[in-house]
């Protein structure tokens, strides 16, 4: 995978899988809720880009309809921007914006999930772009 990592923002590997990319200050994580994570994942069924697509179209769970569902099926790409509330500790509500791209390779895709706090999601937009947008997969060398 490859994407621009803007100035002071810091690598780590993901407990999960994948990698954390982790903004310069801490609180930005603690108070903003900055996350952002980048994995590749097994895609299954027939068309599953069209079927991901679908489901963000309606809400489920906490999760909001999403505002932008955009599915490039020439280059297999498919960016989703949604909100998605939890409680966090002292039973406080907050929402979340989530900007989502999905990058088909083959019968696998590379996940980008750029999220903050709902209130400082548009501090951190240009760095959302490079790192969510800007993520691409890398096959043998060159890009796709």
């Amino acid at each position: 995978m490859s994407f621009d990592l803007p100035a002071g923002w810091k690598v780590r590997p993901d407990s999960q899988g994948g990698i954390r990319v982790l903004p310069p200050q801490v609180e930005d994580r603690e108070r903003s809720g900055v996350s952002v994570r980048l994995w590749r994942e097994r895609l299954r069924g027939k068309e599953p880009m069209a079927k991901l697509a679908d489901n963000y179209r309606k809400p489920q769970g906490e999760r909001e309809v999403a505002g932008k569902v955009q599915l490039q099926r020439n280059i297999g790409r498919l960016v989703l921007e949604y909100r998605e509330g939890e409680y966090v500790q002292n039973s406080l509500w907050i929402v979340r914006n989530h900007l989502r791209v999905v990058q088909q390779d083959g019968r696998n895709a590379l996940w980008a999930d750029c999220a903050a706090n709902a209130s400082e999601f548009h501090r951190y937009r240009k760095a959302f772009a490079a790192l969510c947008l800007g993520a691409t997969v890398v096959r043998g060398g060159k890009e796709a």
